[in-house]
């Protein structure tokens, strides 16, 4: 302004002099202020209708400087609304305006003061494992508020502490319905574990909530409400029209000596910058991004969850709720903050996915080793990656023609704004890493953490201003030639009792994979063992700390979870799974990585060769398996499209060491291994195939799979018990999660995908029936026989699929009348 303003004032005083309306006492504020109104006006005027001019001009005295070129930048020419969907465009121009009038405090009204319209339904998901002791305080909470049109659903994720039994008993379940004069509770009681933390057993409870509900809250079944905090949450809902409504709580913790201490939140220093009482979003204030990501919070209005189809994450690891919240924050238009403790956190109780190091009165709460080795996990800290990676792709695609829509309306502030607030985000991260016990550990968090950093700073095809990584990377003083050079390898192996071979093995890996400009690393995560395995482990770590990577589950959870804890650590291009009780030509695995380099593949699929070890040494070895030859000797005698080689992939037997993978495809696509025991390999197969753009067959065997003759060792494919049964939720969380990312959507997936899976499913059911007890085939011809009809009853639909779940004994719908699920 400066100058330019006085000049603007000359030039007003000859143009009016001789009409004698001018003013002859123009100050440089009031020019300045006439300025800014009449381009905040123009936009403002047209969308909304504004008719009080001289209140707006007025208020707009009262800004500072720096507000008023805010709000400038956030209105200043963009396409047409009709043109831009974006919620957060759209929503703009009304909160700035509601922002400028706002010179005061505005009177909330009470939800008595529109009794005569309908009264909103609450549906409230509450989420349980293991916490029987403190469930019914939990609940009871809810259940006793002041406003009464709630559905209340808890979803229980196969607690082994009788925690569902005990809300079965102590609480009358009845289904929704129009009724508003009572609350309504239902249990859902999972019969398998789910991956991860609470994201699945959330998602359900969401996709559980009735077609009456007009917003969505979460519980954890440890914590509990104020009274009153679900009737003050609406109140701003529907006085504030917003998308969002976030509220203060506090810490509750146990001491040593019994007592019980509070704290207050701990994101204070984000929440004191987000105004309350006023509407806003990531736009006008991405402040509100770095608040505590704790959906149960927050009240969400259910229209934008499944407008934009915002879901919990529900990949194999913690810290779900950080992709919950960037996600539902960044498709709300319209956001508001209740600056009130409503809700009741509890902290370092025994079994807590999550708790921090906290200090009351000046001594140190003193934690018990196990919760401290839980709080350090390689679970949690592999988990944060998958989640800031999520976040990443959902705020800045790195092409245009992504799912995020409307992006190119946005003004140029906002995607400067939240990729700053996103930097600042992964630099705040560093907390974890200092947590961890070893050095190993620590280098190996900021050196993914840095990874992470370094593909957003350094993507030229992200959409956000031109150059505007390259200037964040100059204040950040990063410099692109300093940076680490990529892992060309990563390989992942659980163990079992494999004591006798594990040595020779991890030589040969040595000897066979070094050589000049060629890099990699080993994760060896034991799952178990009773014999000498882990202490030979541990030995081997110690002369190889560069890039030996030890792991113990403490107890067997089977293979894939024990892949799954090292899967977001990885930092090589490409991830390798191998089973230690196989052989392998590792210098052929070194070669097939440079060719997926040079060719830029995804996923590779690799021949093998079968070895029969039978007893004393008597060993037979033959080609691959009947089935796969013959898909491989018709891929190898013509030049296969992309489509007939991913079918062809798909039909191949699930071996994880089948493959070479690349680690972008695995973190993209979210690909896990399953929970169970037995065909957790399921999972990773179907989804890191269906997610695969341009893979390939090679020519060259790098894997002898043995079999051993039982008399040699005991191995999980000729495992027969009841473990067997299953393969029921394995098939059933995978058929979930390739409907729910989509590939069974699309000329694609209705030709190929879907078909396939429906064979495979039959395929697999066959070959497992021989393999379970005699006392439990009856169960598992129903659930075979009801399996099988669901996927010939979605056959013309497959994408319904992905609201399904796998109910214990039988693979469903989620209803929204879930009464007769308990």
């Amino acid at each position: 302004y400066g100058d330019d303003c006085d000049l603007e004032e000359q030039h007003s005083k000859d143009k009016h002099s001789s009409s004698g309306k001018a003013s002859r006492k123009w100050h440089r504020h009031d020019c300045h202020v006439t300025i800014v109104s009449i381009l905040l006006l123009i936009p403002l005027f047209v969308l909304l209708s504004v008719e009080n001019t001289s209140q707006l001009a007025a208020a707009l005295g009262s800004l500072t400087e720096h507000e008023l070129s805010y709000r400038m930048l956030l209105s200043e020419a963009v396409p047409s609304l009709e043109e831009c969907k974006h919620p957060l465009r759209m929503a703009v121009p009304l909160l700035v305006s509601e922002q400028v009038y706002a010179s005061k405090q505005p009177s909330v009204p009470t939800l008595a003061m529109s009794s005569k319209k309908k009264q909103p339904r609450v549906c409230i998901v509450v989420t349980t494992f293991n916490v029987v002791d403190y469930v019914g305080e939990a609940v009871d909470s809810v259940l006793k508020q002041t406003y009464q049109n709630l559905e209340i659903i808890v979803v229980d994720d196969n607690s082994s502490d009788g925690t569902a039994d005990f809300l079965l008993e102590k609480y009358a379940t009845a289904p929704p319905g129009p009724d508003t004069s009572k609350p309504t509770l239902q249990v859902v009681r999972l019969t398998h574990n789910t991956n991860g933390g609470a994201g699945q057993p959330s998602n359900i409870g969401m996709d559980s909530c009735s077609d009456y509900t007009d917003y969505v809250m979460f519980a954890d079944g440890d914590d509990y409400m104020e009274h009153d905090a679900v009737e003050e949450m609406l109140t701003h809902a529907e006085t504030f029209n917003s998308d969002v409504v976030m509220a203060d709580f506090d810490v509750v913790m146990p001491l040593p000596n019994g007592t019980v201490i509070s704290e207050p939140s701990y994101d204070l220093q984000h929440w004191s910058e987000i105004p309350a009482d006023i509407p806003f979003n990531i736009i006008t204030h991405p402040r509100v991004l770095r608040t505590s990501p704790v959906p149960w919070r927050k009240m969400y209005r259910r229209k934008m969850l499944l407008k934009y189809n915002v879901k919990f994450p529900e990949g194999d690891y913690f810290y779900e709720d950080n992709g919950f919240h960037w996600s539902t924050l960044n498709s709300a238009g319209r956001c508001s903050k209740i600056d009130r403790v409503l809700f009741h956190h509890r902290r370092a109780r025994k079994g807590q996915t999550s708790f921090n190091f906290n200090q009351a009165d000046g001594e140190a709460v003193v934690m018990s080793m196990e919760w401290f080795q839980q709080y350090t996990s390689l679970a949690k800290i592999g988990g944060y990656f998958p989640n800031v990676h999520r976040i990443g792709r959902h705020l800045f695609p790195e092409t245009s023609d992504t799912q995020r829509q409307g992006i190119d309306c946005l003004p140029p502030v906002a995607p400067i704004e939240v990729a700053t607030t996103y930097y600042q985000f992964l630099i705040a991260s560093a907390w974890i890493g200092k947590k961890q016990i070893t050095r190993q550990m620590r280098e190996k968090f900021f050196r993914r953490l840095d990874q992470v950093r370094h593909h957003w700073t350094g993507q030229d095809n992200v959409v956000v201003p031109k150059g505007y990584w390259q200037s964040l990377n100059e204040t950040a003083n990063i410099n692109k030639a300093a940076r680490p050079k990529q892992v060309d390898l990563s390989i992942i192996m659980p163990t079992v009792n494999v004591a006798d071979f594990i040595y020779d093995l991890l030589d040969s890996m040595y000897a066979q994979l070094f050589r000049p400009g060629f890099t990699f690393e080993i994760f060896v995560i034991d799952d178990g063992s009773t014999d000498d395995t882990a202490n030979i482990l541990r030995d081997f770590a110690d002369d190889h700390k560069h890039n030996f990577y030890f792991m113990s589950t403490g107890k067997s959870n089977g293979a894939g979870r024990a892949r799954n804890l090292a899967i977001p650590l990885i930092e090589g291009r490409y991830v390798y799974f191998v089973d230690a009780d196989d052989g392998y030509d590792f210098s052929a695995l070194a070669e097939a990585v440079i060719f997926a380099t040079e060719n830029k593949k995804d996923l590779m699929l690799m021949p093998y060769s079968v070895e029969y070890v039978g007893p004393d040494s008597r060993n037979t070895k033959e080609g691959m398996m009947k089935s796969d030859d013959r898909i491989w000797t018709q891929i190898l005698e013509k030049e296969p499209s992309h489509l007939e080689q991913k079918e062809a992939a798909l039909a191949l037997i699930n071996y994880p060491w089948k493959q070479l993978t690349s680690s972008k495809l695995m973190f993209d696509a979210d690909v896990f291994f399953g929970p169970t025991k037995v065909h957790n390999d399921v999972q990773f197969h179907w989804m890191s195939i269906g997610a695969s753009q341009n893979l390939h067959f090679y020519d060259k065997v790098i894997c002898t799979h043995r079999i051993f003759d039982s008399s040699v060792r005991g191995q999980l494919t000729k495992v027969k018990d009841s473990a067997r049964m299953t393969v029921f939720p394995a098939l059933g969380m995978t058929q979930r999660a390739l409907a729910k990312n989509g590939n069974f959507d699309g000329e694609e997936g209705e030709k190929i995908a879907f078909p396939q899976w429906r064979k495979f499913t039959k395929g697999l059911l066959k070959w497992a029936k021989g393999r379970v007890p005699d006392d439990l085939k009856e169960s598992y011809d129903r659930q075979a026989d009801h399996l099988l009809q669901v996927l010939d009853r979605n056959s013309t639909d497959p994408g319904e699929l992905r609201t399904w779940a796998y109910w214990g004994d039988r693979f469903a719908p989620v209803p929204k009348r879930i009464s007769e699920i308990v």
